[in-house]
């Protein structure tokens, strides 16, 4: 039985924003498959309990993926057992962050430097999980393919179910452009599932990403922030269907308001409705001065009536 579906779509993890409330608001919309969490700091999750965690927050597990990060064995492996224990879709184990306040610690894509303790690390983890394995990893610290190749194929000897290659380098961050051409590559020399990250910008860039590189997946981040229903479009556009029209902006924004409410307590919640306005509102014309006056509200009540208020004397 395969993992996931044919030309499955990902959700990517998001510090701050694929937390439970973005994750609803998009499922809101279908069309997504599979979803992570944000990234999960392996020092902390053994002392997380899921009745308080700000992290640790679900509504559903069977299309969830917990990403954790770090690189101490023992750390890893006591992180990736409790989440495991929780029955989510799957685990992940995050070798793509490229910033520096990550990899300085030798984390996230600070473990492609160090293949003997990223081989160590995951073996470790596959050790103790019984769900599907996946690791989010960047290109390298350069454009070598076959370095990247070689890496890659180290994952799949230590058991990793699938493979999502954001098709960036580490010094790239989040600029340039993508190279999907590494995705096609990696797809070409692993016999595990890839699936494709960076650059989908719209529904048709996911329609391209799959033909391109023939991946098994594509995942979308910051535009899956900008536009939750960006799911549904592209499973129409796959079904040979014009995607819908999209939804009142207002209408979306004022429904991750509501969500954020329901999960987080209001100071949690206003944080995080703000470092998400500064996405919604690129849907609008003049949202720069929409989230610049959200940002000033002190409580949740405040954004939601600034934002009323915008609506109703016609902000586009």
């Amino acid at each position: 039985m395969p993992l996931f579906p044919e030309n499955a779509l990902f959700m990517a993890p998001m510090v701050d924003l694929s937390h439970v409330a973005y994750q609803e608001l998009v499922r809101s919309f279908s069309g997504c498959d599979i979803l992570y969490s944000e990234m999960l700091n392996a020092r902390i999750v053994p002392g997380e309990n899921p009745g308080s965690s700000v992290y640790l927050k679900w509504t559903r597990l069977d299309d969830l993926i917990f990403q954790i990060a770090g690189n101490d064995l023992e750390r890893m492996c006591g992180s990736a057992a409790k989440l495991n224990g929780f029955s989510p879709f799957g685990i992940d184990v995050n070798m793509g962050c490229w910033l520096k306040k990550v990899t300085c610690h030798g984390w996230g894509a600070g473990l492609m430097r160090d293949a003997v303790r990223a081989q160590a690390v995951l073996a470790g983890v596959r050790r103790v999980v019984t769900r599907p394995l996946s690791v989010k990893m960047r290109i390298g610290y350069g454009l070598d393919m076959q370095a990247m190749s070689d890496f890659a194929s180290m994952l799949v000897e230590c058991g990793v179910d699938f493979i999502v290659l954001h098709a960036r380098t580490v010094e790239d961050g989040m600029s340039r452009r993508a190279r999907w051409e590494y995705i096609a590559a990696l797809k070409d020399q692993v016999s595990v599932p890839v699936v494709g990250n960076g650059d989908v910008k719209s529904a048709r860039d996911a329609i391209d990403m799959f033909a391109r590189t023939g991946c098994d997946g594509v995942m979308v981040g910051r535009q899956a922030v900008v536009q939750p229903w960006i799911f549904r479009d592209i499973k129409a556009l796959l079904a040979g269907n014009e995607p819908p029209e999209p939804p009142p902006v207002m209408d979306v924004m004022l429904e991750l308001h509501r969500l954020l409410s329901l999960h987080f307590a209001p100071d949690v919640a206003l944080k995080r409705f703000k470092t998400a306005m500064a996405w919604l509102s690129q849907n609008l014309t003049f949202g720069h001065h929409l989230t610049k006056n959200v940002g000033r509200e002190k409580s949740m009540e405040g954004a939601a009536s600034c934002i009323q208020r915008a609506f109703g004397q016609g902000i586009s």
